[in-house]
């Protein structure tokens, strides 16, 4: 029985360790765009919290769909920085407008991008263009931030 209450022990510490990397990826991987301050990320949900965050702090901020993105992409060539975040399990970050492939389900050129993609409570990490990071148009949300 000791052996039993000692195996659940190290493991509810290696998941709580586990959960504390998750959110310390994500803090550095958008720490030039924004800190945290005194907000405290959702440690199971961590891109969840950052969307929320990301709503009050960003200059713009654009609903993406098929008929908007080209808009939004276009404009966020202007700022410093973009961030975008798909129903709360994906943060992607446009590291280069330049190197972009077209999306026939988009109807315009996604830029490179990298991307945190939160599947079964697992980060991975991605870099690939946008079109491979958001999926096809559906009715998934999306939401860009563009920050200065």
């Amino acid at each position: 029985m000791k052996k039993i209450i000692i195996i659940l022990l190290v493991a509810c510490c290696l998941s709580s360790q586990a959960q504390n990397t998750k959110t310390a990826v994500l803090k550095q991987f958008i720490s030039d765009i924004f800190t945290f301050e005194d907000s405290k990320l959702n440690q199971q949900q961590p891109i969840i919290s950052i969307n929320e965050i990301a709503q009050t702090k960003a200059s713009k901020t654009f609903e993406i769909d098929r008929e908007s993105i080209s808009k939004a992409l276009i404009e966020a060539k202007n700022y410093k920085h973009c961030l975008i975040i798909v129903d709360g399990h994906t943060l992607i970050r446009v590291v280069n407008f330049k190197d972009n492939s077209p999306s026939g389900a988009w109807h315009t050129a996604m830029p490179l991008s990298k991307a945190y993609i939160q599947k079964a409570g697992v980060l991975h990490e991605k870099k690939d263009y946008l079109k491979n990071l958001i999926g096809r148009p559906d009715s998934q949300q999306r939401m860009m931030y563009l920050f200065n």
